[in-house]
This record gives C-alpha cells, structure tokens and sequence, in this order.
C-alpha cells in the first residue's frame, strides 16, 4: 500500500504484520487495535518536509500551518507508549 493510513486499518482488521510509522500507528496502538511486533527493531528515520514557494514572501497562514505541523509532530510522537 502507498498510504500508511490504509495500511493500519488493514492491519488493526488482523490482515497482518507491517511496518508502519509511528505517527499512523499510534492511535491504533493507544487504542489497543495494534500490537508493536518485534519493538527492539526500528526502521530508518524519517524527516517531513514542508515545501512552499519562497521564504521571502511567506504567507501568514502558511507560517502558522508549519509551525502548528511541527509541533503537532512533536508532540504526538512524545506521546508515544513505551
């Protein structure tokens, strides 16, 4: 599958074992949907990139969406469940 969305409710209907990223699977771990097989393993870290037209001149809006995504990222992965 090309979207990790899809690929945790493929998972949590028992369809299988997957890597997923910690953000798509946290809310099916939180809610006990999704067991973490073989935690001792992590996979290559990821970045997010925001990607706009030019810094110069940057929108309000769109300042505000990155930042709100970065603490959002942040912040629900510091969340996560040991």
């Amino acid at each position: 599958m090309n979207s990790a969305d899809a690929l945790a409710v493929a998972l949590a209907n028992g369809l299988g074992i997957a890597p997923l990223p910690m953000l798509a699977a946290l809310p099916w771990l939180q809610s006990g949907a999704l067991v973490r097989v073989l935690p001792e393993w992590e996979f290559q870290t990821m970045t997010i990139y925001a990607m706009y037209a030019s810094r110069q001149y940057l929108d309000a809006k769109i300042r505000t969406w990155v930042v709100f995504l970065r603490e959002f990222v942040e912040s629900t992965l510091a969340s996560e469940p040991a």
